[in-house]
Protein backbone atom coordinates (compact mmCIF):
# COMPACT_ATOMS: atom_id res chain seq x y z
CA UNK A 1 0.00 0.00 0.00
CA UNK A 2 1.12 3.44 -0.78
CA UNK A 3 2.91 5.64 1.96
CA UNK A 4 -0.26 8.49 2.16
CA UNK A 5 2.70 10.72 3.56
CA UNK A 6 4.36 11.06 0.51
CA UNK A 7 1.22 12.03 -2.09
CA UNK A 8 2.10 15.35 -3.01
CA UNK A 9 -2.45 16.23 -2.58
CA UNK A 10 -2.45 17.74 -6.26
CA UNK A 11 -1.61 21.62 -7.45
CA UNK A 12 -2.42 23.64 -4.39
CA UNK A 13 -5.23 25.67 -5.78
CA UNK A 14 -6.93 26.31 -2.79
CA UNK A 15 -3.58 27.39 -0.71
CA UNK A 16 -2.42 29.86 -3.64
CA UNK A 17 -5.69 31.21 -3.39
CA UNK A 18 -6.04 31.65 0.27
CA UNK A 19 -2.28 32.62 0.60
CA UNK A 20 -3.51 35.59 -2.32
CA UNK A 21 -5.93 37.01 0.38
CA UNK A 22 -3.76 37.00 3.22
CA UNK A 23 -1.54 39.09 1.24
CA UNK A 24 -4.06 41.50 0.86
CA UNK A 25 -5.15 41.67 4.56
CA UNK A 26 -1.13 41.26 5.39
CA UNK A 27 -0.65 44.65 3.32
CA UNK A 28 -3.38 46.17 5.11
CA UNK A 29 -1.44 45.41 8.66
CA UNK A 30 2.04 46.62 7.39
CA UNK A 31 0.58 49.67 5.90
CA UNK A 32 -1.88 50.33 8.86
CA UNK A 33 0.86 49.89 11.34
CA UNK A 34 3.78 51.87 9.94
CA UNK A 35 1.56 54.92 9.80
CA UNK A 36 3.86 57.58 10.57
CA UNK A 37 4.17 58.45 14.62
CA UNK A 38 3.97 62.74 14.07
CA UNK A 39 0.31 62.40 12.41
CA UNK A 40 -2.24 63.04 15.12
CA UNK A 41 -3.58 61.70 17.88
CA UNK A 42 -7.07 60.64 16.16
CA UNK A 43 -5.54 59.56 13.19
CA UNK A 44 -3.09 57.23 14.79
CA UNK A 45 -5.72 56.00 16.83
CA UNK A 46 -7.22 55.00 14.18
CA UNK A 47 -4.64 53.63 11.80
CA UNK A 48 -4.08 50.80 15.09
CA UNK A 49 -7.55 50.01 15.18
CA UNK A 50 -7.60 49.17 10.92
CA UNK A 51 -4.28 47.08 11.51
CA UNK A 52 -6.01 45.34 14.29
CA UNK A 53 -8.97 44.54 12.42
CA UNK A 54 -6.82 43.18 9.08
CA UNK A 55 -5.31 41.29 11.60
CA UNK A 56 -8.00 39.37 12.65
CA UNK A 57 -9.16 37.63 8.94
CA UNK A 58 -5.15 37.28 8.28
CA UNK A 59 -4.76 35.07 10.84
CA UNK A 60 -7.73 33.25 10.23
CA UNK A 61 -6.42 32.66 6.74
CA UNK A 62 -3.08 31.70 8.17
CA UNK A 63 -4.94 29.08 10.16
CA UNK A 64 -6.89 27.72 7.02
CA UNK A 65 -3.39 27.33 5.57
CA UNK A 66 -2.24 25.30 8.11
CA UNK A 67 -5.31 22.99 7.96
CA UNK A 68 -4.73 22.54 4.84
CA UNK A 69 -1.32 21.67 4.85
CA UNK A 70 -2.05 19.17 7.91
CA UNK A 71 -4.83 17.32 5.85
CA UNK A 72 -3.33 17.49 2.07
CA UNK A 73 0.41 18.12 2.58
CA UNK A 74 2.98 16.32 4.87
CA UNK A 75 3.42 18.31 8.20
CA UNK A 76 5.71 16.78 10.50
CA UNK A 77 3.52 15.94 13.69
CA UNK A 78 5.04 18.53 16.02
CA UNK A 79 3.86 20.80 13.98
CA UNK A 80 0.54 20.52 15.65
CA UNK A 81 1.50 22.76 18.51
CA UNK A 82 0.57 25.80 15.71
CA UNK A 83 -2.48 25.04 17.03
CA UNK A 84 -1.34 27.00 20.51
CA UNK A 85 1.31 29.33 18.87
CA UNK A 86 -0.51 30.29 16.00
CA UNK A 87 -3.31 32.23 17.90
CA UNK A 88 -1.35 33.68 20.81
CA UNK A 89 1.39 34.67 17.57
CA UNK A 90 -1.68 37.09 16.19
CA UNK A 91 -1.96 38.54 19.76
CA UNK A 92 1.77 38.79 19.90
CA UNK A 93 1.60 40.93 16.75
CA UNK A 94 -1.16 42.99 17.84
CA UNK A 95 0.69 43.54 21.05
CA UNK A 96 3.85 44.54 19.37
CA UNK A 97 1.81 47.02 17.05
CA UNK A 98 0.57 48.73 20.17
CA UNK A 99 3.82 49.00 21.94
CA UNK A 100 5.54 50.13 19.12
CA UNK A 101 3.27 53.04 18.71
CA UNK A 102 3.90 53.85 22.39
CA UNK A 103 7.77 54.03 21.23
CA UNK A 104 9.02 52.67 24.61
CA UNK A 105 11.06 49.74 23.16
CA UNK A 106 12.24 51.36 20.17
CA UNK A 107 10.73 50.52 16.35
CA UNK A 108 12.28 47.03 16.33
CA UNK A 109 9.27 45.87 18.06
CA UNK A 110 7.46 46.05 14.14
CA UNK A 111 9.18 43.39 13.05
CA UNK A 112 6.57 40.73 14.62
CA UNK A 113 3.39 42.18 12.96
CA UNK A 114 5.37 42.45 9.27
CA UNK A 115 7.94 39.05 9.84
CA UNK A 116 5.09 36.50 11.61
CA UNK A 117 2.88 36.24 8.77
CA UNK A 118 5.00 35.42 5.91
CA UNK A 119 7.02 32.91 8.28
CA UNK A 120 3.92 31.21 9.14
CA UNK A 121 2.68 31.15 5.28
CA UNK A 122 5.92 29.61 4.43
CA UNK A 123 5.93 27.33 6.69
CA UNK A 124 2.04 26.10 6.03
CA UNK A 125 3.38 26.25 2.36
CA UNK A 126 6.20 24.02 3.28
CA UNK A 127 4.09 21.60 4.93
CA UNK A 128 1.61 21.80 1.79
CA UNK A 129 4.62 21.03 -1.16
CA UNK A 130 5.80 17.26 0.41
CA UNK A 131 8.17 17.83 -2.82
CA UNK A 132 10.08 20.77 -1.02
CA UNK A 133 10.81 18.40 1.97
CA UNK A 134 13.73 16.66 -0.18
CA UNK A 135 15.14 20.21 -0.71
CA UNK A 136 14.55 21.55 2.73
CA UNK A 137 14.47 18.63 5.67
CA UNK A 138 11.92 19.28 8.02
CA UNK A 139 14.18 19.47 11.12
CA UNK A 140 16.14 22.51 10.15
CA UNK A 141 13.08 24.22 8.20
CA UNK A 142 10.97 23.50 11.82
CA UNK A 143 13.95 24.99 13.59
CA UNK A 144 14.40 27.90 11.63
CA UNK A 145 10.90 29.29 11.07
CA UNK A 146 9.76 27.73 13.94
CA UNK A 147 12.71 29.35 16.00
CA UNK A 148 12.08 32.62 14.86
CA UNK A 149 8.27 32.60 14.92
CA UNK A 150 8.86 32.04 18.75
CA UNK A 151 11.17 34.43 19.44
CA UNK A 152 8.85 36.79 17.73
CA UNK A 153 5.65 35.38 19.72
CA UNK A 154 7.18 35.37 22.45
CA UNK A 155 8.89 38.88 23.46
CA UNK A 156 5.90 41.54 22.44
CA UNK A 157 4.06 38.75 25.13
CA UNK A 158 6.73 39.18 27.89
CA UNK A 159 6.55 43.41 27.04
CA UNK A 160 3.17 43.03 27.28
CA UNK A 161 2.59 41.52 30.79
CA UNK A 162 5.60 43.54 31.98
CA UNK A 163 3.28 46.60 30.94
CA UNK A 164 0.38 44.97 32.67
CA UNK A 165 2.36 44.42 35.75
CA UNK A 166 2.07 47.45 38.47
CA UNK A 167 4.66 50.31 38.27
CA UNK A 168 3.48 53.71 39.96
CA UNK A 169 7.37 55.34 38.69
CA UNK A 170 6.29 54.65 35.48
CA UNK A 171 2.49 55.28 35.19
CA UNK A 172 3.12 58.63 36.74
CA UNK A 173 5.67 59.60 34.49
CA UNK A 174 3.08 58.95 31.61
CA UNK A 175 0.19 60.72 33.38
CA UNK A 176 2.85 63.50 33.49
CA UNK A 177 3.25 63.07 29.59
CA UNK A 178 -0.47 62.98 28.82
CA UNK A 179 -0.80 66.05 30.42
CA UNK A 180 1.64 67.95 28.56
CA UNK A 181 0.44 66.64 25.33
CA UNK A 182 -2.37 67.80 26.17
CA UNK A 183 -1.26 71.22 27.31
CA UNK A 184 0.95 71.42 23.82
CA UNK A 185 -2.31 70.38 22.04
CA UNK A 186 -4.23 73.02 23.56
CA UNK A 187 -1.78 75.58 23.03
CA UNK A 188 -1.49 74.78 19.19
CA UNK A 189 -5.06 75.10 19.10
CA UNK A 190 -5.02 78.57 20.84
CA UNK A 191 -2.25 79.40 18.66
CA UNK A 192 -4.33 78.58 15.55
CA UNK A 193 -7.45 80.11 16.40
CA UNK A 194 -5.12 83.38 17.11
CA UNK A 195 -3.80 83.08 14.07
CA UNK A 196 -7.47 82.66 11.93
CA UNK A 197 -8.63 85.64 13.90
CA UNK A 198 -6.00 87.84 13.33
CA UNK A 199 -5.86 86.40 9.34
CA UNK A 200 -9.83 87.14 9.82
CA UNK A 201 -9.32 90.52 11.57
CA UNK A 202 -6.59 91.45 8.37
CA UNK A 203 -9.35 90.52 5.62
CA UNK A 204 -11.87 92.26 7.67
CA UNK A 205 -9.72 95.72 7.80
CA UNK A 206 -9.33 95.54 4.11
CA UNK A 207 -13.01 96.23 3.64
CA UNK A 208 -14.39 99.70 2.44
CA UNK A 209 -17.29 101.63 0.53
CA UNK A 210 -15.09 100.37 -2.93
CA UNK A 211 -15.97 96.45 -1.79
CA UNK A 212 -18.80 94.17 -2.42
CA UNK A 213 -21.53 93.87 0.14
CA UNK A 214 -21.10 89.79 -0.37
CA UNK A 215 -17.36 90.70 1.48
CA UNK A 216 -19.54 91.69 4.13
CA UNK A 217 -22.57 89.12 4.53
CA UNK A 218 -20.47 86.82 6.76
CA UNK A 219 -19.81 89.41 9.30
CA UNK A 220 -23.50 90.45 9.44
CA UNK A 221 -25.41 88.02 11.32
CA UNK A 222 -26.59 89.00 15.41
CA UNK A 223 -23.50 87.80 17.76
CA UNK A 224 -20.84 87.52 15.52
CA UNK A 225 -17.81 89.56 17.22
CA UNK A 226 -17.75 92.11 14.00
CA UNK A 227 -21.87 92.24 13.35
CA UNK A 228 -22.20 95.81 14.45
CA UNK A 229 -18.78 97.30 12.05
CA UNK A 230 -20.09 95.26 9.67
CA UNK A 231 -23.45 96.83 9.20
CA UNK A 232 -21.74 100.24 9.60
CA UNK A 233 -19.15 99.33 6.81
CA UNK A 234 -21.80 97.80 4.51
CA UNK A 235 -24.13 100.76 5.00
CA UNK A 236 -20.89 102.81 2.97
CA UNK A 237 -20.68 100.07 0.40
CA UNK A 238 -21.26 102.23 -2.68
CA UNK A 239 -22.79 99.65 -5.01
CA UNK A 240 -24.76 98.09 -2.14
CA UNK A 241 -28.10 98.50 -3.80
CA UNK A 242 -27.00 96.73 -6.67
CA UNK A 243 -25.26 94.28 -5.16
CA UNK A 244 -28.41 93.16 -2.47
CA UNK A 245 -30.14 93.29 -5.78
CA UNK A 246 -28.03 90.81 -7.86
CA UNK A 247 -27.60 89.06 -3.99
CA UNK A 248 -31.20 88.19 -4.26
CA UNK A 249 -31.60 87.47 -7.54
CA UNK A 250 -29.18 84.94 -6.75
CA UNK A 251 -31.45 83.05 -4.40
CA UNK A 252 -28.87 84.20 -1.31
CA UNK A 253 -32.12 85.88 0.86
CA UNK A 254 -30.68 83.74 3.94
CA UNK A 255 -27.65 85.45 3.85
CA UNK A 256 -29.54 89.04 3.98
CA UNK A 257 -31.67 88.41 6.96
CA UNK A 258 -30.23 92.21 8.52
CA UNK A 259 -31.11 93.93 4.52
CA UNK A 260 -33.37 96.14 6.74
CA UNK A 261 -30.23 97.71 8.58
CA UNK A 262 -28.07 98.81 5.45
CA UNK A 263 -29.66 101.56 4.15
CA UNK A 264 -30.55 100.02 1.11
CA UNK A 265 -33.15 101.70 -1.60
CA UNK A 266 -36.13 99.33 -1.00
CA UNK A 267 -37.78 100.51 -4.59
CA UNK A 268 -34.51 98.91 -5.64
CA UNK A 269 -34.64 95.53 -4.01
CA UNK A 270 -38.29 95.40 -3.76
CA UNK A 271 -39.06 92.88 -6.67
CA UNK A 272 -36.14 90.96 -6.55
CA UNK A 273 -36.68 90.63 -2.81
CA UNK A 274 -40.72 89.57 -2.95
CA UNK A 275 -39.48 86.45 -6.04
CA UNK A 276 -36.68 85.25 -3.74
CA UNK A 277 -38.86 85.24 -0.87
CA UNK A 278 -40.92 83.42 -2.89
CA UNK A 279 -38.67 80.99 -3.61
CA UNK A 280 -38.01 79.84 -0.21
CA UNK A 281 -41.58 79.59 0.32
CA UNK A 282 -42.49 77.01 -2.25
CA UNK A 283 -40.16 74.90 0.17
CA UNK A 284 -41.79 74.47 2.48
CA UNK A 285 -43.85 71.03 1.92
CA UNK A 286 -43.84 67.61 3.67
CA UNK A 287 -42.02 66.72 0.67
CA UNK A 288 -38.76 67.76 1.80
CA UNK A 289 -36.87 66.94 4.57
CA UNK A 290 -35.97 70.32 5.47
CA UNK A 291 -39.05 72.19 5.39
CA UNK A 292 -39.18 72.81 9.33
CA UNK A 293 -35.61 74.78 8.48
CA UNK A 294 -36.38 76.63 5.82
CA UNK A 295 -39.79 77.78 7.69
CA UNK A 296 -37.40 78.87 10.43
CA UNK A 297 -35.47 80.93 8.35
CA UNK A 298 -38.50 82.69 6.71
CA UNK A 299 -39.37 83.65 10.05
CA UNK A 300 -36.03 85.33 10.31
CA UNK A 301 -37.18 87.61 7.60
CA UNK A 302 -39.80 88.92 9.34
CA UNK A 303 -37.87 92.08 10.25
CA UNK A 304 -36.91 92.86 6.33
CA UNK A 305 -40.72 92.01 5.53
CA UNK A 306 -41.76 94.51 7.76
CA UNK A 307 -39.20 97.33 6.58
CA UNK A 308 -40.48 96.91 2.89
CA UNK A 309 -44.11 96.56 4.17
CA UNK A 310 -44.05 99.88 5.41
CA UNK A 311 -42.51 101.19 2.45
CA UNK A 312 -45.36 100.61 0.61
CA UNK A 313 -42.84 97.22 -1.14
CA UNK A 314 -45.82 94.86 -2.94
CA UNK A 315 -45.03 91.62 -1.07
CA UNK A 316 -48.58 90.57 -0.96
CA UNK A 317 -48.07 87.51 -3.74
CA UNK A 318 -45.12 85.93 -1.92
CA UNK A 319 -46.55 86.61 1.25
CA UNK A 320 -49.64 85.10 0.66
CA UNK A 321 -48.10 82.09 -0.77
CA UNK A 322 -45.77 82.08 2.14
CA UNK A 323 -48.62 81.55 4.48
CA UNK A 324 -50.66 78.96 2.54
CA UNK A 325 -47.66 76.90 2.65
CA UNK A 326 -47.05 77.47 6.74
CA UNK A 327 -50.53 76.45 7.37
CA UNK A 328 -50.74 73.64 5.21
CA UNK A 329 -47.37 72.13 7.30
CA UNK A 330 -48.03 73.83 10.65
CA UNK A 331 -48.47 71.61 13.64
CA UNK A 332 -47.52 73.82 16.52
CA UNK A 333 -48.54 76.91 17.58
CA UNK A 334 -45.45 78.62 16.56
CA UNK A 335 -45.82 78.19 13.18
CA UNK A 336 -49.67 79.12 13.20
CA UNK A 337 -48.61 82.51 14.68
CA UNK A 338 -46.04 82.76 11.74
CA UNK A 339 -48.54 82.81 9.25
CA UNK A 340 -51.06 84.69 11.37
CA UNK A 341 -48.07 87.20 10.89
CA UNK A 342 -47.86 87.01 7.43
CA UNK A 343 -51.53 87.51 6.77
CA UNK A 344 -51.40 90.70 9.17
CA UNK A 345 -48.91 91.84 6.72
CA UNK A 346 -50.26 91.04 3.74
CA UNK A 347 -53.06 93.04 4.54
CA UNK A 348 -51.17 96.30 5.43
CA UNK A 349 -49.35 96.42 1.95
Amino acid sequence: MKDQSQQPGGFPYVSLVLLALACFFYLGVAVSALEPGDSDAAGRGMALGFAFVFCIPLWILLAALFAIAASMGRMPGYAATAAVLLPLSAFAAMSAIGLYDDDKYGAWLIAAPLLLPPLWALYALWGRLPQWHDRFAAGPTTALLGGAVLVLTVVPLVLMGIEAMPDPKRDAARAAERVAQGKAQEEEEEKRRQEADAEDAARFGRLGPDSPLADYLEYLPPGHPRSEAAVAGARRVKSRNRDAAMLLKAGRIGNLAELWRLDVDPTVVCGDYGGAFKAEAWKITRARSDYDSVEGHLELQLPNVEWLVGAHCDLGEALGEAEARVRAVSDSPRENKFADTLSALRRRR
